[in-house]
């Protein structure tokens, strides 16, 4: 008999991410960066060198060993101090789900700076930014967009305090959270347990949020979620029951009919000669 070990992957808060441009900065000594404003998020590791940055109307000290966030749309102005030259490497990102990140990871606009907890040696982040900027390499569009993503991997790992989500979007946050788990993992025989142990809730507390907040109990999204997918499949006649049954976190074809008999009246395969596509 196979045996499937699998893990699952919650993607779907970081996958919309996408990496614009990446490269190495040196700042002549007490050279004033002119003021300016991205469109874009840009993320930066000093490397060498000290001076002020002031975003909008704060006013900031960059040091090595710091990670300063430009956010889009705020003024920078930047100068060294004491006659150094600050060095950074630095990439360029874009798309909705990075705000959700950086948020993450204890960077906003009004706080763009700060230091990991790891020794700069040991830190993935560096690593990547390291290898990411290499002016000796040349990466194509996938593989520098891969390098990004280990960054904000490491960045949400190695930052001091990094943030949960606030209270008043708890409920949102965990019925989220639930929705997507239940989506990808609803082909195997899970149980609203599994569902709730995933979000690191009591299964009552989170039945409580879902139900809330989407009018029906997690379970009954569950197998509504089975049986949305249970029914393309008889109506494509994409295989028979037991398969079907089974492709959709059903073992036992038995279980499987009853189930599907109590949400539509009558057994799958009557549905199916009903139903399927000509």
């Amino acid at each position: 008999m196979a045996e499937i070990t699998t893990q699952f992957c919650d993607s779907a808060s970081y996958t919309e991410v996408s990496l614009s441009q990446y490269g190495r900065f040196l700042g002549d000594a007490d050279t004033p960066v002119l003021p300016f404003l991205n469109e874009r998020t840009i993320i930066a590791y000093v490397t060498a060198g000290s001076g002020t940055l002031k975003l909008g109307n704060s006013l900031h000290t960059v040091e090595p060993g710091c990670i300063t966030v430009f956010f889009p749309g705020i003024c920078i102005n930047g100068t060294g101090l004491d006659g150094q030259q600050i060095a950074a490497m630095w990439l360029e990102l874009d798309g909705p789900a990075l705000p959700e990140v950086l948020t993450r990871a204890g960077l906003t606009p009004q706080k763009p700076i700060l230091h990991l907890t790891v020794p700069d040696e040991q830190s993935e982040t560096i690593a990547a930014f390291t290898r990411l900027t290499d002016p000796e390499q040349e990466y194509g569009p996938l593989r520098a967009t891969g390098i990004a993503l280990e960054l904000l991997d490491g960045l949400l790992r190695e930052t001091p305090r990094p943030c949960q989500p606030k209270v008043a979007n708890l409920q949102h946050y965990y019925v989220d959270k639930s929705i997507r788990y239940i989506k990808a993992k609803y082909p195997q025989d899970i149980s609203v347990e599994d569902v709730a142990q995933y979000c690191g809730l009591n299964r009552s507390y989170l039945g409580k949020l879902f139900r809330d907040a989407t009018g029906i109990t997690t379970q009954e999204y569950l197998i509504r979620q089975r049986m949305s997918v249970a029914c393309d499949y008889l109506k494509r006649g994409a295989a028979p029951i037991a398969t079907i049954a089974r492709s959709v976190g059903y073992p036992n074809q038995l279980h499987f009919s009853r189930a599907f008999h109590k949400v539509f009246g009558i057994p799958p395969r009557e549905w199916q000669k009903r139903n399927r596509e000509k």
